[in-house]
């Protein structure tokens, strides 16, 4: 039988191809920016505690846009279809304060989300480089709540803290921007994020966070917003 010889460089050329392809089944994703969130009770009930002031005092800020952070592992299921899973992480608040030469009273209100969840991305176009992308995330949300309210007058000080926990389903769509190189990506992500509320609860007793104007309704926290961050993929052989 006759023998079939192949030139070392082709062959240097056809492994190092085939290492090129493997690596490119998936990865891992790192992102990183900003977002808005609607927090309207938050924002009501930090209206709420600097009216119980025994002074005038003012709200110094009030749940600005905050950062965010994503970690995600995916693998390229088809060309144009990628799936996955990951963490997410944000935090945001509000403080309210006065203070003169007799001493200061304050109070701040800080909000962290955890969530885990899935993700799959769609490619719209895609040439040699360059990427656009349709994605859907959805992610259970834990939102962690710390009330602080604190006062000192005159070497006189006191401060006490209550802790609220909750558990939702968020969803996010969005579009994904990539350019990229050899093993990683760089690209922006804009996305919409949909938050459908859990119910606020004592971490210490199980109470619920009850309006105070209104004893029949419970607050909750609410991350729907906009979100803008810059991402990067790093391409692994799974």
């Amino acid at each position: 039988m006759r023998k079939i010889s192949i030139p070392r460089t082709a062959l240097t050329i056809l492994l190092f191809s085939g290492l090129t392809i493997s690596a490119q089944d998936g990865g891992i994703m790192v992102s990183g920016g900003m977002a808005s969130s609607a927090m309207e009770d938050m924002k009501y009930l930090q209206e709420y505690i600097l009216s119980t002031y025994p002074v005038e005092g003012k709200v110094t800020s009030s749940f600005p846009p905050f950062t965010s952070a994503v970690i995600t592992g995916f693998k390229q299921l088809y060309d144009h279809i990628r799936i996955g899973g990951g963490y997410s992480y944000a935090t945001t608040g509000g403080k309210s304060s006065y203070s003169d030469y007799s001493g200061e009273i304050y109070s701040e209100t800080s909000v962290t989300s955890h969530r885990l969840g899935a993700y799959l991305s769609y490619l719209v176009l895609g040439g040699e480089r360059l990427e656009l992308s349709l994605y859907g995330k959805a992610e259970a949300n834990l939102s962690s709540l710390a009330i602080l309210t604190a006062y000192s007058i005159q070497n006189i000080s006191n401060s006490g803290t209550n802790k609220y926990c909750s558990i939702s389903p968020v969803g996010t769509i969005g579009t994904e921007l990539m350019y990229g190189f050899r093993d990683f990506s760089l690209g922006i992500d804009a996305g919409y994020l949909v938050d459908l509320t859990g119910n606020l609860k004592n971490t210490d007793n199980g109470e619920f966070l009850l309006d105070p104007l209104d004893r029949e309704r419970i607050l909750t926290t609410d991350w729907t917003g906009w979100q803008l961050k810059i991402k990067a993929a790093i391409w692994l052989n799974f």
